[in-house]
């Protein structure tokens, strides 16, 4: 079922849009969805349904649950002691989330990783190690900003809070044979891996460094190869994706995560760190916003309006919170008049938890924040208020989400249009009449509405947004629709932290 309003075409029809202007939205080549043109070729050659599969195996439209449970379990804590429970109340139904398990790559801190560039007698490397290690780990170029450096974009992104400047380029491995030998299959593309690490253990490399959490695992690395790509959903692509033999140790450790994309694209160009900003998102847990499969469910994803769908600007405030950047202020009843500012460079950002109560959970909620042109959003194409509805419904094993924004039947995430026209659904970029600006509102009279999936009023409201300066407020509510409110209160978030 899909929620009333939506727009949905039954073949993908993503729009090639050009801006003229600085700062539109660009192509990842991620695991980003084919054009219609390349979707037509793939099936005139008979390779449509392999691609899909392809990307669909690979996994990248998959968040990463401790990450979102842990986020949720947090929330409700903060929305029950907002309710006045008491806190033996809410340790008995919200129990505090132990000490996040030692798996994956971390979120926070000086985390070490490694770049390993590859090149083969038949596509040799065009960017140097220096060149590549200064656009991974290094300053970057200015003029490339936000996109000047990995390292870079990460420390604005996280507030500090995670630094990778640390990490270590190992290259170029050049093999005795040309890149026609390497299967195209798992095997093949981990037996390169292999090689190429075991030459450089040889060489005195200590790779039991990049363990930062000392669970046992390389947490994560970036494999940059040469040569032409082979397109959407094949082996020569770009994506994130887990090391497969468990028998493989070097340094003592297992190999976790890992990227795997080119040097540039097309081949023969210079490096650029935008892939690997893009796939590190993964590495951290995040899914791919992005819609690969027209035939099912919504179309557009975020209208390409964050790092994990069309590479344009940061990670929105859902992604922050679940990576522990942020921590949102919950409103789940009564009124709360909040100013937030820019999320690029400021922590601000609200969670409204409509429906909370003793005897419930919840996985439908709102997310607000205040997305304006400065640090990683310069390039967005206007200033305001962004509002996403979120959709974390567990499925029936009871670990994983039941929606993603890939290949589900409504999104985990989905942005709400602030003008009504749904173009994103239609595949059309966010636009400035995406942003809730002075003399707009949100509430259950309004297109979009506030309501649930199931077309149930939640009682959420937005209204009263001025702005001043960077600073956007607005008063957010909800009702409990029938049952007593708690006495309103006035927050006013002053604080740029």
């Amino acid at each position: 079922m899909k929620r009333p309003g939506y727009g949905h075409t039954t073949l993908m029809t993503v729009l090639l849009v050009l801006l003229a202007m600085t700062g539109g939205p660009t192509r990842s080549y991620s695991m980003e969805p084919p054009t219609p043109g390349e979707i037509a070729t793939f099936r005139q050659a008979g390779e449509w349904e392999q691609r899909k599969t392809f990307a669909r195996d690979i996994g990248n439209q998959r968040i990463r649950p401790d990450l979102l449970k842990r986020a949720l379990q947090g929330a409700r804590r903060a929305a029950l002691s907002a309710r006045g429970v008491s806190p033996e109340t809410i340790n008995r139904l919200a129990p505090a989330a132990p000490p996040r398990a030692l798996a994956g790559m971390p979120t926070r801190g000086n985390v070490k990783v490694f770049a390993l560039l590859i090149d083969f007698p038949d596509y040799p490397r065009t960017s140097s190690l220096e060149y590549i290690h200064d656009r991974l780990f290094g300053a970057g170029n200015p003029a490339d900003t936000p996109l000047e450096s990995l390292a870079a974009f990460y420390r604005r992104s996280s507030y500090g809070l995670l630094e990778l400047s640390g990490g270590s380029t190992l290259g170029w491995y050049r093999t005795s044979y040309n890149r026609s030998a390497i299967a195209q299959t798992l095997t093949g593309r981990e037996s390169l891996i292999k090689e190429a690490l075991n030459y450089f253990q040889g060489q005195g490399h200590d790779f039991s460094q990049y363990d930062n959490n000392g669970d046992g695992m390389i947490d994560y690395f970036i494999v940059i190869w040469t040569g032409p790509d082979n397109g959407w959903g094949r082996f020569w692509w770009g994506y994130q994706t887990n090391f497969n033999d468990a028998t493989y140790r070097i340094g003592g450790k297992r190999l976790n995560s890992y990227s795997w994309q080119w040097e540039s694209r097309p081949a023969g160009g210079t490096f650029s760190p935008k892939v690997a900003i893009h796939e590190t998102g993964h590495a951290l847990g995040l899914p791919d916003y992005y819609d690969y499969d027209a035939a099912i469910g919504p179309d557009g994803g975020v209208g390409k309006l964050d790092m994990m769908d069309g590479n344009w600007g940061d990670h929105n405030c859902f992604s922050k919170w679940v990576l522990e950047w942020i921590t949102p202020t919950v409103v789940s009843n009564g009124a709360q008049t909040l100013t937030l500012y820019p999320s690029a460079t400021t922590t601000n950002a609200v969670l409204i938890m409509p429906g909370i109560t003793l005897d419930n959970t919840f996985s439908e909620f709102f997310m607000v924040q205040n997305r304006y042109r400065t640090g990683n959003d310069t390039t967005i194409p206007s200033d305001g208020l962004l509002v996403w509805h979120v959709d974390a419904a567990l499925d029936a094993s009871g670990y994983d989400f039941l929606y993603n924004n890939s290949y589900t039947t409504r999104k985990l995430l989905r942005l709400m249009e602030a003008d009504g026209q749904e173009e994103i659904e239609r595949n059309v970029p966010a636009n400035p009449g995406d942003f809730y600006r002075p003399g707009a509102r949100f509430g259950a009279t309004t297109l979009p509405s506030s309501a649930n999936y199931s077309g149930q009023n939640t009682g959420v409201l937005m209204t009263g947004i001025t702005q001043s300066g960077d600073g956007f407020s607005a008063t957010l509510s909800v009702s409990d629709l029938g049952r007593p409110l708690a006495p309103p209160g006035n927050v006013t978030i002053q604080s740029r932290n």
